[in-house]
């Protein structure tokens, strides 16, 4: 009988604080009982207060990691997150090789407003990374920079999830679409299905990390055998109650208890 865990794969950016990227990757997979393996893309000075500045590494050295990993242990699921124009041809590399689902979470602005890609990387990402995905995970705001055209309202969810899932992927999933002062929506889509996430709306201080929470946790159910779908409603779930676990001290960086 064979008591392994599934593998999933990480391809992002290493934060020091450890709220985000990397480390908050193979935590969120620890948490949903995947062994989680780890390429870093990117370095960054961060903390919970902000990011200040990032760093590719070699191209060469992330296909090297690829490949080495490809051959020990190929996962059964990947995400990718904080990418650098250089990186890219890395990743279209893996991707064309890649057996398995890969969820794409374009990454262009840091939670404390840090740009992080230019208009020839969202057009890389545009043209190379998203036809290549399983899933794209953008907010808003990567999502109207990848469509070149604003997100009014929630009503235009639709159609800009039409025109995403126009680019090539198999699935999309917009967060963030503010719906009033109390409420957001997640909208899912497929070539045959529609769904809505509508949670409450908070408002953490000092908080990062959200995004790629999710994106892993979806990735990391896909390695336990869901559906995108069923991935996808599994991690929203996931999340919601970790939101709902966090404690502070004071005026502080929060503590996250994370579940188990």
């Amino acid at each position: 009988m064979n008591n392994k865990p599934p593998v999933a794969l990480t391809i992002a950016g290493s934060d020091p604080s450890g709220g985000a990227g990397i480390q908050e990757d193979l935590k969120v997979f620890n948490e949903l009982g995947v062994h989680g393996l780890s390429v870093i893309s990117t370095l960054t000075v961060q903390s919970s207060f902000g990011m200040r500045s990032s760093v590719a590494v070699d191209p060469v050295l992330i296909s090297e990691q690829i490949e080495c990993l490809l051959e020990d242990r190929p996962p059964y699921a990947a995400k990718t997150g904080l990418l650098a124009k250089q990186t890219i041809p890395a990743i279209i590399e893996f991707l064309d090789k890649a057996s398995f689902p890969v969820v794409v979470d374009p990454i262009f602005e840091s939670g404390s407003g840090l740009i992080l890609a230019d208009s020839e990387l969202i057009d890389l990402y545009r043209k190379e990374v998203v036809p290549r995905a399983a899933l794209i995970t953008p907010n808003v705001k990567e999502a109207e920079a990848l469509l070149d055209k604003p997100i009014d309202d929630s009503r235009a969810l639709e159609g800009a999830a039409r025109a995403l899932l126009d680019l090539g992927p198999q699935a999309v999933l917009i967060k963030g679409r503010y719906l009033d002062e109390d409420q957001v929506i997640d909208l899912f889509a497929t070539r045959n299905d529609l769904r809505r996430f509508v949670k409450p709306r908070r408002n953490f201080k000092n908080v990062h990390g959200t995004g790629c929470a999710l994106s892993a946790a979806i990735t990391a159910f896909l390695a336990r055998g869901s559906s995108l779908a069923e991935a996808v409603a599994s991690a929203q779930a996931y999340i919601d109650r970790k939101l709902a676990s966090f404690l502070y001290a004071g005026e502080g960086t929060p503590i996250i208890n994370h579940l188990k």
